[in-house]
C-alpha cells in the first residue's frame, strides 16, 4: 500500500499501524473502545482510518479480484475426475448469508430463515481465489433472481460469462447456458456420499459436481474463520457492511495469492477420497449436464432492487 500510494504515513500513525487498526476489528470482531485502547489513540482516531483503509482495501479490488479468464483451471485440467465431466468449467458459484446489524424498519425485508443477514453472490475457482462478488442484497432475496442482476450489470461490474464455457451452481440456481446445475432428484451433496458408492451415471456425475462445487463452500468456510467479524453483527451503517464483505474478499485472495500454504486454506478442505472409490466402479457410458441438454423452467426475468 505504501508502495503505490495508496496508504502514507501522517504525522503520528505509520501506515502499519492504520493497517493493525482495521486487520484486529475485521479479524478478532475488536470493538472500537479495544484497539484505542490498546493503541492508545482517541476512538475518533480509530474510526477515521478503519473507513479509510477499508476504502482503500477495495480499491485494490481490481488488481486481486479478477473474473476467472477463458480458460480451464489447471486444477480440473489435472484432475481426470474432474476434466472428462468439466472440461469447459471455468468456476463455481454460490451464496452465502452474511449477519447483519439493521434499523428496525428494514429488518422484515431481511430476514430469512438464517436470520437477519445480507445475501452474497460470489464465484471462485478450483484454488479459493474468488473471481466475483455481489454483495448488500436482501438475506430473503431469491438466489436466481441475485444472479439475473449480476448478469444484467454492465462491464467491468456485471458478471461475465463465455460462451462455450460454464460455471457449476447448486439447485438453487437453473441449468442454463452457462450455469450446470446438479440432476434434481438425485442426491447430491457430497456428505451424503459417504460410504456410499454411485450406481448409475446421474449419481456419479452428482458426485464429481459436489467434490468440485465444495471448493467454493470450502472458501466461505475459510472466510468466516479468518474473520471472525462476518458472525458479529458488526455495529455499522449498512453500505460499510457491505463494504466490509467486499474487503475482506480482497484480503482473502491477497492471501490466496502470496501464501497458498495458508494454514486456514488447507484445514477447511472437504475430504475426497470417496472420488477415488466411486471411480473404481464399473459405470461405463459419457454423462454431461451440458450435452444432455438438461434446462429445468425458467422463472420471469427479475426486477431488480438495487
Amino acid at each position: 500500500m505504501r508502495n503505490n500510494r495508496l496508504l502514507k504515513d501522517s504525522r503520528n500513525i505509520t501506515v502499519e499501524e492504520q493497517l493493525i487498526m482495521i486487520l484486529n476489528i475485521l479479524d478478532h470482531k475488536s470493538k472500537n473502545r479495544i484497539v484505542r485502547s490498546h493503541l492508545i489513540r482517541s476512538g475518533e482516531t480509530v474510526n477515521r482510518y478503519f473507513n479509510k483503509v477499508l476504502q482503500v482495501i477495495i480499491c485494490m479490488r481490481g488488481r486481486h479480484m479478477r473474473q476467472a479468464p477463458n480458460d480451464t483451471p489447471q486444477e480440473i485440467v489435472n484432475n481426470q475426475l474432474y476434466y472428462h465431466y468439466f472440461k469447459d468449467c471455468i468456476g463455481m458459484i454460490d451464496d452465502t448469508h452474511v449477519d447483519v446489524m439493521l434499523p428496525i424498519n428494514l429488518v422484515a425485508r431481511f430476514r430469512d430463515r438464517k436470520g437477519v443477514t445480507q445475501n452474497v453472490l460470489a464465484a471462485c475457482t478450483p484454488n479459493k481465489l474468488f473471481t466475483y462478488v455481489l454483495a448488500g442484497w436482501e438475506g430473503s432475496a431469491n438466489d436466481y433472481k441475485i444472479l439475473q442482476n449480476a448478469l444484467s450489470r454492465p462491464q467491468p461490474h456485471g458478471f461475465k460469462v463465455y460462451d462455450g464455457k460454464y460455471y457449476l451452481c447448486d439447485v438453487g440456481y437453473s441449468t442454463m447456458p452457462g450455469f450446470i446445475s446438479p440432476y434434481r432428484g438425485v442426491r447430491y451433496h457430497l456428505k451424503e456420499y459417504s460410504g456410499k458408492t454411485p450406481n448409475n451415471r446421474r449419481k456419479l456425475f452428482n458426485l464429481r459436481h459436489s467434490s468440485l462445487r465444495s471448493k467454493i463452500e470450502s472458501a466461505f468456510g475459510t472466510l468466516k474463520n479468518r474473520f471472525k467479524i462476518l458472525c458479529a453483527k458488526p455495529h455499522y451503517t449498512f453500505p460499510i457492511q457491505v463494504d466490509i464483505v467486499l474487503a475482506y474478499m480482497v484480503l482473502h485472495n491477497f492471501i490466496v495469492i502470496v501464501d497458498p500454504s495458508d494454514e486456514l486454506l488447507n484445514e477447511s478442505e472437504i475430504n475426497e477420497d470417496i472420488d477415488v472409490m466411486a471411480d473404481n466402479t464399473s459405470l461405463s457410458g459419457k454423462d454431461n449436464r451440458k450435452e444432455k441438454g438438461v434446462a429445468p423452467s425458467q422463472p420471469p426475468p427479475p426486477q431488480s432492487l438495487h
